[in-house]
Parts: C-alpha cells; sequence; structure tokens
C-alpha cells in the first residue's frame, strides 16, 4: 500500500479552515463583555464562599461586643471596684465610650479582611483569571469596595447596637451612669462606629490593591491607625502633633464615633470629610495603580 501525499497547493481554497466571516459571526454573537452586576455578583460569590472572610467579619464583631461587654462590667462593678467617680461627667467616662471601647482593637480585625479580599487573589494567582474576564480592570475594583461595604456595614451596625445595649446593661445592673440611644449624640456615636469600621475595611482593600501583599498592607495599616497616632504623641514636637496627629484616621474618626467630642479633636463634620477623604482618596490610586500595572 502507497499513500499519497497532497501538496499544500492542491488544497481548495478554504478547506479544513473556518470561514473568516464566521469567525467574526461567532465572536460577536458568542463573547461578550461582562457586566458591572456579573463583576458584582462574582465578587458577592467570592467573599460568602471564603471561611477566611466570613470568620474575620464575625471575629471584629465579636471583639467589638465583647470587649465592650467587659468594659461595661469592670465599670459597672461587677468583675472589680467600679472605677470613681464612674458618673459620666467630666471626672468620669462617658457610658457610650466605656461599652463602645472594643473600636480600639476591632480596625485591626476588620482591616485584615479588607486587605485579603485583593491580596488573597494575588496570592493565588486568581487574579489573573479575574482580570482576563474582566480586561477593564477597574469594574472589579469598584465591585470589591461595593460588596465590602454592603457586608461590613450592616454586621457592624448590628454588632455596634448590639454592643450598646448590651454594656449599658451591664452598667445598670452595676449602678453606674447609663447612656440611652435617644440621648444627644448616642445614636450618631454608635453608629458611626459601624461608618469607621467600613472605611478601614474599604482602605484596607485600597492598600491591598496597591501593596499586593497581605503582611505588607496589614503592617501599613497598622501603622497609620495604631502606631503613628500613639507614638507621635510622645515623638513629635507639639506644634507637629497638634497640626498633623488630628488628620490621621483614627483621630478623625473619633469625632463622629464620640457623644461630645473634646476640644483636642476635629468637629464632628470635619472629622468626617477627613476620614471620608482617607478612604476614597487611596481607593482612586488604588484604581490607578491596578489600571498601569500587570497583574
Amino acid at each position: 500500500m502507497t499513500a499519497t501525499l497532497t501538496s499544500p497547493s492542491s488544497i481548495p481554497s478554504g478547506a479544513g479552515r473556518p470561514d473568516s466571516s464566521a469567525v467574526a459571526e461567532y465572536r460577536h454573537d458568542d463573547v461578550r463583555p461582562v457586566s458591572f452586576f456579573g463583576v458584582l455578583r462574582s465578587e458577592w460569590v467570592k467573599l460568602r464562599s471564603v471561611r477566611s472572610s466570613r470568620t474575620t467579619l464575625l471575629a471584629a464583631a465579636g471583639v467589638l461586643l465583647l470587649v465592650g461587654l467587659i468594659a461595661a462590667a469592670f465599670n459597672g462593678g461587677l468583675l472589680a471596684e467600679p472605677p470613681d467617680p464612674g458618673d459620666g461627667g467630666p471626672d468620669g467616662e462617658d457610658p457610650t465610650s466605656t461599652v463602645m471601647a472594643g473600636l480600639l482593637l476591632a480596625p485591626l480585625i476588620i482591616a485584615v479582611l479588607g486587605v485579603m479580599t485583593i491580596t488573597a487573589e494575588y496570592a493565588t494567582g486568581t487574579i489573573r483569571s479575574t482580570m482576563t474576564f474582566v480586561p477593564g480592570r477597574l469594574p472589579v475594583l469598584w465591585a470589591k469596595a461595593a460588596v465590602l461595604t454592603a457586608v461590613t456595614f450592616p454586621v457592624m451596625v448590628v454588632a455596634a447596637l448590639t454592643t450598646f445595649l448590651g454594656g449599658q446593661a451591664l452598667l445598670a445592673a452595676g449602678d453606674a451612669a447609663t447612656s440611652s440611644l435617644t440621648d444627644p449624640g448616642v445614636l450618631r456615636a454608635v453608629l458611626g462606629s459601624a461608618v469607621y469600621l467600613t472605611g478601614v475595611a474599604v482602605l484596607g482593600l485600597a492598600l491591598g490593591t496597591v501593596l499586593r501583599g497581605t503582611a505588607v498592607a496589614i503592617s501599613a495599616l497598622f501603622g497609620l491607625i495604631f502606631l503613628v497616632p500613639g507614638l507621635g504623641g510622645f515623638l513629635l514636637p507639639a506644634g507637629v502633633r497638634d497640626n498633623v496627629l488630628l488628620y490621621l484616621p483614627s483621630n478623625a474618626a473619633s469625632s463622629f464615633t464620640s457623644v461630645a467630642p473634646g476640644p483636642e479633636l476635629l468637629g464632628t463634620a470635619s472629622g468626617a470629610a477627613v476620614f471620608a477623604a482617607w478612604v476614597v482618596v487611596p481607593l482612586f490610586f488604588a484604581a490607578a495603580a491596578l489600571k498601569r500595572r500587570s497583574v
């Protein structure tokens, strides 16, 4: 048996090859850009399905609640001798600030959630697949920010209200001074705590997008929120301290998470505006970095 080889030139034109117009028609009909709603739904599935995300979110809420209840129990004399005078006046601590003491720790935990919303994809390499399906890239960042906000804020509102009500009950049980949600500035301070924690999560997302590493982004956020305000008060000259530290995220947020901001803080509206800038501006820097750099 002999095999007959056919030269390429003898193959009829178009044989074995798809018609170019058919290819163009197939591409036009079957390959469509992903809508923003589709990206939003994808990011919702990612956040909901990752166990560490759920755990971190609940851990932040749990720390806010646990620390607040412990502080209320101490101040109410249920765990130890109550502080003197404990009347919420000039010489005593405000009952709302007492029960919201968890704001000292919860931001660090919620920051981890925000950072890992993006850095987990960089670590596993799935960010490449994500950006392949969404070549515009920016819809991914906006969708992550929207989903993160939509998930974090309601949980933090529930945690803050539960902490406040439970803490006030413990204070009342110890015959300590209490406050009510109807008191001037109290509801704003409680809901402001949820806003603050949600903003920290989005700020974590922005830093994670720019820095691409979980550890380095969390370290940067820790320094910005905790380390610089704490050490700056001791190390910086008085003039710098009074004019710079005032505008750091945690200090700016204190203006709307406190019932009555002291003279050393910005006003409520000014503090809210400064904190909003700390969230929005890094997010736009993150957008520029995501658009410009390769993944």
